[in-house]
This record gives structure tokens, C-alpha cells and sequence, in this order.
């Protein structure tokens, strides 16, 4: 470590690693799926699974650069793309290397530090006071969004997420 380098805070490195962790299970449940696939409706909201990618890359963005990183933007109650017009494999780099490097940027913060901008006024005064409540709540968010799209996963061709290869397994076709 130099001088001028923070230590880490081992709570915001394993919340991040976590969070890491539920992007890499959403990228890794769409392998095998079809560009037609994941613009198929599977809610009757119309939502599809392209769409949930980039509402995930928008609102961690959101959470890692702008909120924890510091970097105030025109704030938007709805801002997510939960229609991008980008292919499968361009929505999944995307989305991990944006993520991986939001990561980087905030991995020095400590977990019981505030949070770097913080959009007043929006959801109706709901706030998290430090980078470890901000992280949770992304957490939580992916974590929701991960099950969303392992139902979308078993809707579309019956694949289900399997821990033990850390990948879909779908079903034997006999």
C-alpha cells in the first residue's frame, strides 16, 4: 500500500463482491438464451429479460458512480433503459464491465462512510446514511432481479440456475 492509498474496508470489499456476484448470475442465466429469447415479453408488465439487464446496469450505475462515487446527475424517478436496443452480448459486457469498474472506483470507501451525493427528494425522502446501506439496498435490488430472471429463465426454455455448476442447467430432452 502507498501513502497516499486508503486501506480497504473488508465490509464494502465483500459487499462488493457480492454485488458482483448477482451480476455475474444474471450475465451467466441468459447464456443460451436467443436475441429473440430475451425480447419476448415474459410479465404482463411487457417487461423482458433485455430490458431487465439494462434497468440492472442503470440503477447499479446509479448506485456505485453517482451516489457512493460522488457524481451528482439530473435525477429522474424512472430513469432506468428497461428497453436497450443493444444486442445480448453487448447488454452482458456492458453490464459486467461497468459494473466491475464502478466497483473499483468505490472500493476504498468505508462501509459506515456517507455516501458521496445523494439525490435529495427523491422517493419521497427515502435515504441511506452510509456506503454499507447503499450497498445493501443494491444488493437486495440485484438479488430481486436475479430471481426475476431465473423465473423469465424457466419460462422461456426451462432452464433452471444450478449452484453446483454456477450455470443453467436445462432440461434433458427425451
Amino acid at each position: 500500500m502507498t501513502r497516499n492509498q486508503a486501506p480497504t474496508d473488508p465490509t464494502t470489499t465483500d459487499l462488493l463482491g457480492w454485488v458482483q456476484h448477482t451480476i455475474e448470475h444474471l450475465c451467466g442465466s441468459t447464456q443460451g438464451l436467443t436475441e429473440a429469447q430475451v425480447r419476448t415479453p415474459v410479465a404482463p408488465s411487457g417487461w423482458t429479460v433485455a430490458g431487465l439487464l439494462g434497468h440492472v446496469h442503470d440503477s447499479t450505475i446509479f448506485w456505485l458512480h453517482h451516489v457512493l462515487g460522488g457524481h451528482p446527475m439530473t435525477f429522474e424517478e424512472d430513469p432506468w433503459d428497461n428497453d436497450p436496443d443493444l444486442p445480448l452480448v453487448a447488454l452482458v459486457d456492458r453490464l459486467r464491465q461497468d459494473t466491475a469498474a464502478a466497483c473499483a472506483a468505490v472500493e476504498h470507501l468505508g462501509n459506515d462512510t456517507a455516501p458521496l451525493w445523494w439525490p435529495d427528494g427523491a422517493w419521497g425522502g427515502y435515504r441511506q446514511t452510509t456506503v454499507r446501506g447503499v450497498l445493501l439496498h443494491l444488493l437486495n435490488d440485484n438479488a430481486a432481479h436475479t430471481g426475476q430472471l431465473d423465473m423469465a429463465r424457466e419460462h422461456l426454455d426451462g432452464g433452471v440456475w444450478d449452484h453446483a455448476v454456477d450455470g443453467v442447467r436445462l432440461p434433458s430432452r427425451g
